[in-house]
């Protein structure tokens, strides 16, 4: 009686899933396009955002202060932007900004592309 209850409660472990074929290629195009945006994409602390004047004396600043780090002066109209690091790991951005903002308490995080060459 003992043998016959264990086989009778016993489980099959066999498991059958049905996918959509689409579902495999639907994967890869998502895959493919995350590489794509990680290979153009990055980030970078935005120090300041204003006149020439100030924008100057900024990445004097941050070039003194953080010389590990690359500080970069751009003109989008009608302003002038201080921009430093370039990281790929948003967490190692964020680390980086812990430290930036006792310096620069208006810093923040920004995610940037690069530009193409097309």
């Amino acid at each position: 009686m003992l043998c016959s209850c264990s086989l009778s409660f016993s489980q099959s472990s066999k498991l059958n899933v049905k996918q959509d074929p689409k579902l495999d290629s639907l994967v890869a195009k998502k895959i493919a396009l995350d590489r794509e945006r990680y290979a153009h994409e990055y980030f970078t602390l935005q120090l300041y955002y204003g006149n020439l004047e100030t924008a100057t004396t900024t990445l004097e600043s941050a070039q003194e202060t953080f010389p590990h780090l690359a500080v970069e002066l751009s003109f989008e109209t009608p302003n002038y932007k201080v921009q430093a690091g370039r990281f790929k790991d948003k967490i190692r951005g964020l680390k980086t900004l812990d430290t930036v903002k006792k310096a620069f308490p208006s810093a923040f995080l920004l995610t940037r592309k690069t530009e193409s060459l097309e």
